[in-house]
């Protein structure tokens, strides 16, 4: 298996954009490429969907229901239903229409059971003249290979006809199982090539299907159950097909021709259906048909002798269906095997769905491995220690500080901070702590300010944003970005964890003109390996843009006077509950489609804005999303400070730093039987670091010289 890390972020107007790739993995594509959804309201989502399928007892779907009328329950405990959607069947948003797959399977089987599965796929497509409801794909498998009639059509009586004259395309060739060392041991395997097949191409197209394998009855070609060898690698394929067709959206319907449910053997599948939990109870029975059918919320049809009335039955089901999600419990081990249920609250109605999934430790939102937790001043100590510069640095890397780390006390504990290491594991934890208190002895004591005061405070703030940074002189300035990154743990492919290490640093210059920001950094295209965070809007559009929401939207609320460089703070606390915000979060790219599908939220924020009570000027802002989900995105926070800076002989207040964190699910590519398809891994950190400095004035100077005449040809 290979693993693939893929994540980008944009925060519009405070912009932080991020882009990770692994080795194996093609350059992000263009931002302008991307498919953005058309509905970007930030909502509570789920790692784990499931659509779930109501019928009442006569197989009739059940309409109409809502989140409270669906009860989850996952190893038996109640589950929380994190998103809940109701879809007709046909298309509704980005959802498009249920798609229907008839897959007929003659693979080993005799001519006359062949020509009987044909026969009845025939019937049920020339049915009605032809007309079908909906586009349905045809598939073969039989001895040579997979083939499929080359489109999804809504005529009948064309696929029919296809199909009788073998008007089909080859997708995937059977090489003949029995050539000896190099080749399939059984031809069993042929089943889940042609099912993996299917089942990852569908997992790049949105939408729920419905696959009806018409295959034949108990004992007969790929109706012999098993085949497989016990062989260690067992599990690990029950795992990818469990994951995949979850994840393709992909329920399956086993239909057997000629089978009755009294013959001998044909009810054996169900001692497997609970899954396996582990390599020990892996048995190639947890890859038969009919389990696999049952495990993705689908049916087994064992009276198979009216076979296109069962091909009906099955097809009514493409209507009326629910999407609900969910964060899993806590696993205890890789591929930890969880139970799931879905109950009506309503009597009478019968709930379908994914009867189970394989949990990872990773999937979890805490921390992993858990950080120790520290003061300052315990970090202090920890450095005042005799030891090594390699091994101090090792310490550093655990821990997680419970209080900001200023510039000034940093610059304090560099002092006893000896070794380039050392020092590097420093700014890391203090650009981590950026979003924290401060220490007690750095806030000051002191009554608030009544409401006058703060007015009038606040008053020199919206004349600082209006006139002061508007009127900046055209300036250049060095921006110097250091990025950080965190390696996350895929155990299963032996990927050790990582914490969070320098990457890649460089410097650019950045040139402020007319109220513009503009730099020459050149389009980075990403190489093998490199990640891409690059952060811009510092010398006014975040400011502007969060003043702009917290006036419309927000609140502003006094929160203590705070110890800064220069002397003492203000500082306010802003929550921004509203819609149609400036702060936009957009992630790149999900698992789903063919990876170049952006997540694009407009969540609520909050913040702090410390301000200096004699000119209204802001020195610091802090910006933390309050993201409803953890899933693609947990954490997206921005931190920018601003100080004096002389230019021209004058004072300018411009930005000397800034900080932006976020946190992520990775992507990884989980491959099997020569597929591949992409779900979500471990989370993985990303931390961007600038400076700013060599401020000077942009300008060019002119004069008139006299007396020139121009020489004599």
């Amino acid at each position: 298996m290979n693993n693939r890390l893929c994540t980008s972020v944009a925060l519009l107007f405070g912009v932080l954009h991020i882009a990770y790739a692994q080795p194996g993995r093609q350059p992000m594509p263009e931002a302008a490429a991307l498919e953005v959804p058309s509905d970007t309201k930030d909502r509570a989502e789920g790692l784990i969907k499931l659509d779930v399928m109501v019928t009442d007892a006569g197989g009739n779907p059940g309409a109409g229901l809502s989140a409270t009328d669906l009860r989850l329950q996952e190893n038996g405990r109640e589950q929380k239903i994190l998103s809940f959607d109701a879809f007709n069947g046909r298309a509704l948003r980005s959802e498009p229409p249920v798609k229907i797959i008839l897959l007929i399977d003659t693979f080993d089987v005799p001519p006359d059971l062949a020509r009987d599965e044909r026969n009845a796929v025939e019937f049920f497509l020339r049915k009605d003249g032809g007309r079908l409801p909906r586009p349905v794909s045809v598939f073969e498998f039989a001895d040579s290979g997979l083939w499929t009639v080359t489109h999804p059509s809504g005529d009948g009586n064309a696929l029919a006809h296809d199909i009788e004259h073998n008007n089909i395309t080859q997708v995937r060739r059977n090489v003949p199982w029995h050539q000896g060392p190099g080749q399939m041991t059984n031809p069993s395997e042929y089943t889940f090539r042609a099912l993996g097949t299917i089942a990852t191409d569908e997992r790049r197209r949105p939408g729920r299907k419905l696959l009806l394998w018409i295959g034949p009855r108990c004992c007969v070609g790929t109706g012999a159950a098993g085949g497989l060898k016990s062989d260690p690698g067992l599990f690990g394929t029950i795992c990818w097909f469990s994951d995949l067709l979850r994840e393709a959206h992909l329920v399956l319907y086993s239909l057997s021709t000629g089978e009755n449910e009294t013959d001998p053997g044909s009810q054996s599948y169900m001692d497997y259906v609970a899954g396996a939990r582990s390599a020990r109870e892996a048995s190639p029975m947890n890859l038969y048909r009919k389990v696999l059918a049952v495990q993705s919320g689908g049916r087994v049809i064992d009276s198979g002798l009216d076979l296109e009335r069962e091909i009906e039955t099955c097809i009514r089901e493409d209507g009326a269906f629910y999407r609900i999600s969910f964060d899993p419990l806590p696993a205890e081990h890789l591929d930890d095997y969880h139970d799931l249920k879905v109950e009506v609250r309503e009597p009478g109605l019968n709930a379908r769905t994914n009867t189970g999934y394989y949990d990872q430790p990773y999937y979890s939102t805490d921390p992993f491995p858990v950080p120790r937790r520290v003061s300052i001043k315990q970090l202090q100590k920890i450095l005042e220690l005799d030891e090594s510069d390699a091994e101090k640095a090792k310490q550093l890397t655990g821990l997680e500080l419970t209080e900001r780390l200023s510039e000034r006390r940093l610059a304090s504990l560099g002092q006893i901070a000896h070794g380039k290491r050392t020092r590097q594991q420093l700014r890391i934890l203090a650009d981590a702590s950026s979003f924290l208190m401060p220490p007690a002895e750095e806030i000051l004591t002191g009554a608030a300010p009544d409401a006058g005061e703060q007015g009038r405070m606040l008053a020199m703030t919206s004349t600082y944003l209006g006139t002061t940074i508007r009127k900046l002189p055209d300036l250049i300035a060095r921006r110097t970005t250091v990025r950080y990154l965190e390696t996350p743990m895929f155990p299963e492919d032996g990927v050790n964890y990582q914490p969070l290490h320098m990457t890649d640093g460089w410097t650019t210059s950045i040139r402020y003109s007319n109220g513009a920001e503009v730099t020459d950094e050149k389009a980075r295209r990403l190489k093998v390996g490199d990640p891409e965070l690059l952060t811009y809007g510092e010398f006014g559009p975040v400011l502007h843009g969060t003043l702009e929401d917290i006036n419309k939207h927000g609140e502003l609320t006094w929160s203590r006077w705070e110890q800064g460089s220069g002397g003492r703070v203000a500082v306010f606390r802003y929550v921004i509950p509203g819609d149609d915000l400036f702060y936009q979060v957009r992630v790149c790219c999900l698992p789903d489609g063919d990876g170049n599908q952006a997540f694009q939220r407009y969540p609520h924020y909050h913040g702090e804005i410390a301000i200096d009570p004699e000119t209204g000027a802001i020195l610091r802002l802090a910006l933390q999303s309050d993201l409803k989900s953890t899933t693609p995105l947990s954490r997206s926070d921005i931190m920018i400070e601003y100080g004096p800076v002389e230019m021209g002989g004058r004072t300018y207040i411009c930005p000397l730093r800034s900080v932006s964190i976020m946190r992520s699910r990775s992507i990884r590519t989980y491959r099997d039987w020569d597929e591949g398809f992409r779900l979500y891994g471990p989370y993985a950190t990303m931390l961007n670091d600038i400076n700013f400095s060599g401020y000077h004035i942009f300008r060019s100077n002119s004069r008139i010289l006299t007396g020139f005449a121009p020489a004599e040809k």
